[in-house]
């Protein structure tokens, strides 16, 4: 038994000095590849066109590493670039002997490469130690750039032919960054495609990169337009300031595009600045006096301060230039409606006195008066029951019109 003990005991010992044996080999962290056998691998794979994925993200690897310089970086990139380019070239060969072949690979090799070049670029222009900057690449990265600059933009008309916005932006942004030829023509145009781009992937911030190069290529139909994708940009990211700016130049830029205006107007009306609102809508009326949106604006903001006489005012100003605009006979009616809501406040209530025949001839005349006006609007839209049903409820039921009362309470009947 006293053997057997022992034995146990050597054996646990044993058993413990193996696991901590162990265990300090995984603490212990493998020492990181060098560089001198990065680039290797890197020259390897450019020589026999193979391995460009790892032996690129072996590099790219490398870029946080604290031995690692900024002249080490620049020269990471730079091989990465030349790997992309291997690459794209391989895709290239196959396409060309009709064999197998990758058009989006293709296309995106340029892409990775542009980048790595830009990064390359921007790691080269960092000042030395003594504040002086040597750019070893500068040339280099600008013959690969002009090199592949046609590949570049195709990619991205590519990718914008198949609706992949969000991608087709980074081949028209590396484009447009990398760039700096003041004879390319094409340069507006790509600016245009890149704000479409960007929009339609719903980015504000590139939206906004290149719109102002867009709007000023852009022709008289498309300048407007653009100019609003500019506005809801800031929708997008609730930036009321920017936005009310952005409105506030399409509507003195574009008065015929009505995005800027309708929108400006709902902004005042809402917030209770009618004054403002009309200042707008004059100023405008003195340029556009036949524009009949301008004057539904005066009867709407006229409506929301209470001013009722004027608001019918303006609405037959709206009317006759369109017989058919359902918002002015609205506005309209509902200013009628509301005259003889305060005529009935202060009529007079006494049946001996002559004053309570007249008040009531008058509050006759202006539901009367409000009658057609809601008429219309059922008329015009009569899917929008919501919106004429209350109001001509309480006209039929003052001018005592049963049958019209009737069928107008089976209609807010039904909307309940």
């Amino acid at each position: 038994k006293l053997e057997m003990k022992r034995y146990l005991i050597i054996l646990a010992l044993f058993t413990f000095a193996l696991s901590v044996g162990s265990a300090d080999k995984k603490d212990k962290k493998e020492p990181p590849v060098k560089l001198r056998t990065l680039f290797k691998t890197a020259k390897l794979a450019l020589k026999n066109s193979n391995n460009h994925d790892p032996a690129e993200k072996g590099l790219l690897a490398a870029l946080p590493r604290e031995d690692v310089n900024n002249k080490d970086r620049a020269r990471i990139y730079y091989t990465a670039a030349l790997l992309q380019q291997n690459l794209n070239g391989v895709h290239n060969r196959n396409a060309y002997l009709k064999q197998k072949y990758d058009t989006v690979a293709f296309f995106a090799t340029t892409l990775r490469m542009y980048q790595h070049l830009m990064n390359c670029d921007s790691v080269d222009m960092i000042p030395n130690a003594k504040g002086v900057v040597k750019r070893k690449y500068q040339s280099d990265v600008a013959s690969l750039m002009k090199k592949h600059r046609k590949n570049l933009l195709n990619g991205g008309i590519f990718q914008m032919k198949k609706k992949a916005y969000p991608v087709a932006f980074d081949y028209m942004d590396a484009y447009l960054k990398t760039n700096r030829n003041p004879k390319d023509t094409i340069i507006p145009r790509v600016s245009y495609w890149a704000t479409i781009c960007a929009y339609n992937a719903k980015n504000p911030v590139n939206t906004r990169r290149y719109i102002d190069a867009a709007i000023a290529w852009a022709d008289s139909a498309q300048k407007p337009v653009l100019q609003e994708y500019k506005a809801r940009t800031y929708v997008w990211q609730n930036d009321e300031k920017n936005w009310l700016n952005e409105l506030n130049t399409g509507v003195k830029l574009y008065p015929e595009h009505d995005y800027f205006f309708l929108n400006l107007l709902d902004w005042y009306n809402t917030h209770h600045q009618y004054e403002q609102g009309l200042a707008l809508a004059d100023s405008l009326l003195d340029v556009h006096h036949e524009k009949p949106l301008f004057w539904y604006a005066k009867s709407l903001l006229s409506l929301g301060k209470e001013d009722y006489q004027n608001c019918i005012q303006f609405s037959d100003s709206c009317i006759i230039r369109d017989k058919n605009y359902a918002d002015a006979y609205y506005n309209k009616g509902l200013s009628f409606c509301n005259l003889a809501l305060i005529a009935q406040q202060d009529a007079c209530n006494d049946l001996k006195d002559p004053k309570c025949i007249e008040d009531r001839r008058i509050i006759q005349s202006l539901y009367q008066s409000a009658r057609p006006c809601m008429e219309k609007v059922r008329q015009l839209q009569p899917e929008n029951s919501a919106r004429w049903a209350s109001p001509l409820y309480r006209i039929y039921l003052n001018l005592n019109m049963g049958k019209e009362f009737d069928e107008i309470d089976a209609v807010l009947k039904k909307m309940k």
